[in-house]
């Protein structure tokens, strides 16, 4: 009877040993069929300041409803998992397209006029509006992440506000001086800075944007404002599609503003 319980055993044991076999095998070809898996956006709670360090009035604004939350209100406020150049939480991407109830404020108070550097007459939709908008940085493209930057680090980089006014015309403000198409000589970069890294050692957590800053005549650090050229996308939504192709150039204007970005 021992002899029966043991071989009964020993057959229990190899028909556990051939399930584990075809459920490793099985998990094994569902990973390769699925392929690497994509790790998921980094939230961060964007805060748009109404002023930047000297009090001068900013010209992109909050809606003063307070700080932006990822996945609140249906915005999106992240560090993107798809940057240039493989680089993942390297940019910063925030959005209130898709909310109903959170916007953005911009202001065309400042244009530069042709005698002074613009590149076409002003045309401004508005002078100032609460939109839905989307901006974001693209350090990325220059191999820059704003994850591993140090404290007290800073970055000049590419920033794109893209928006839709009430009557569902869509523009796009480019502040990227050698990098649009057409391009956009013109205008200038946006400063990315690093205030504080996780004590975790998980990278940088704390971050301004702001124009890359100026001197008073004494050399002393002032705040900047930044160059933007305005460009009309036309109307998607509109009866026709008024899709505008080619250099739909609305003229030069001057951006301050204050961005303050943290993890979480």
């Amino acid at each position: 009877m021992a002899e029966v319980g043991d071989e009964a055993t020993g057959l229990q044991k190899e028909k556990n040993m051939r399930l584990r076999f075809w459920f490793a095998l099985l998990c094994s070809t569902l990973a390769f069929a699925k392929g690497p898996q994509r790790p998921s956006n980094l939230p961060v709670t964007t805060a748009f300041a109404n002023t930047d360090a000297s009090d001068t009035i900013a010209d992109i604004q909050s809606d003063a409803l307070g700080s932006y939350f990822d996945g609140v209100d249906a915005v999106t406020s992240f560090l993107t998992t798809n940057g240039y150049n493989g680089i993942v939480w390297g940019d910063w991407q925030f959005g209130t397209l898709n909310s109903a109830t959170r916007k953005v404020s911009l202001s065309f108070a400042n244009p530069i006029q042709l005698a002074n550097g613009g590149t076409a007459i002003p045309n401004p939709p508005f002078t100032t509006k609460n939109v839905t908008a989307h901006i974001e940085v693209k350090c990325t493209m220059f191999g820059l992440s704003m994850l591993t930057m140090s404290a007290n680090q800073t970055f000049q980089c590419p920033l794109i506000v893209h928006f839709f006014d009430t009557n569902s015309y869509e523009y796009r403000i480019y502040m990227a001086p050698n990098w649009t198409q057409p391009p956009t000589p013109e205008t200038s970069y946006a400063q990315v800075s690093c205030n504080a890294v996780a004590a975790d050692n998980s990278g940088c957590n704390d971050w301004y944007i702001d124009p890359i800053p100026g001197y008073d005549t004494a050399g002393n650090r002032i705040p900047g404002a930044a160059t933007g050229r305005l460009v009309f996308f036309g109307c998607s939504a509109c009866r026709g599609n008024t899709k505008v192709t080619g250099d739909a150039n609305e003229g030069d204007y001057s951006f301050r503003f204050h961005f303050h970005v943290t993890r979480p």
